[in-house]
């Protein structure tokens, strides 16, 4: 089994609580390590985003929150007192897991836990960049961003800016914001849309009605 999917049931087994809430410290073997605040934060951020979003498959949730030795005990224990068409098949379940497996190294990579839990000195501030990204794919509370009509591309989470860097960025995403958009359209003027109109449905144009037509053409196509 990855290192990440044996570690996160660890850090759930030692950060979380049988009713899902956390405790401030750890217990169990990660108790023992004596991690900095930064790390245990770190680790409580992580089993929250794992537990708490859909990041991962419920039957991954059922595994990580067992103490059972292994995928298939778990599944079974699971599935004894339930009607059978509302049981977890076993090889849909070892399915879900690889699935979840490949999300997860999507942002993280497979031995960051390892790294995290078991050295002091490790790559932190690409660890927290990730889990950002995770977190904000998955967790963000405010989804702001939705009213930016442009399409944004996946980068890894930025922790800092210069003021003149975002107003630059705040200028050019102005016209691409939905309140902005819908301001225009309220306020369009209907001859000027009707002449688009005919510019557009009549086959043969000349003269201005050409220039403008080309002029159109350059900057829609």
């Amino acid at each position: 089994m990855r290192s990440i999917i044996s570690l996160t049931r660890e850090v759930c087994h030692c950060y979380m609580r049988d009713d899902g809430s956390l405790y401030e410290r750890p217990i169990g073997s990660i108790a023992n390590r004596n991690l900095s605040k930064d790390k245990d934060d770190f680790l409580k951020k992580y089993i929250d985003l794992i537990m708490n979003t859909k990041i991962v498959s419920n039957t991954a949730k059922l595994y990580f929150k067992s103490t059972l030795s292994s995928v298939a005990s778990v599944i079974k224990h699971h599935n004894i007192a339930l009607p059978e068409h509302e049981q977890i098949n076993l090889k849909t379940a070892h399915n879900q897991i690889d699935y979840d497996v490949n999300k997860l190294l999507k942002y993280f990579p497979d031995d960051m836990l390892s790294k995290v839990i078991g050295f002091s000195n490790c790559n932190f501030e690409l660890y927290n960049k990730a889990l950002n990204l995770a977190i904000y794919d998955y967790k963000a509370k405010n989804k702001l961003l939705d009213n930016i009509t442009l399409t944004l591309p996946k980068v890894p989470v930025q922790d800092s800016l210069a003021d003149e860097e975002l107003h630059d960025f705040i200028q050019i995403i102005s016209p691409f914001i939905k309140k902005h958009r819908k301001y225009v359209e309220e306020n369009l003027q209907g001859k000027v849309v009707g002449y688009l109109y005919y510019l557009m449905s009549t086959p043969t144009l000349s003269g201005r009605h050409k220039e403008h037509y080309d002029l159109l053409k350059q900057i829609l196509e």
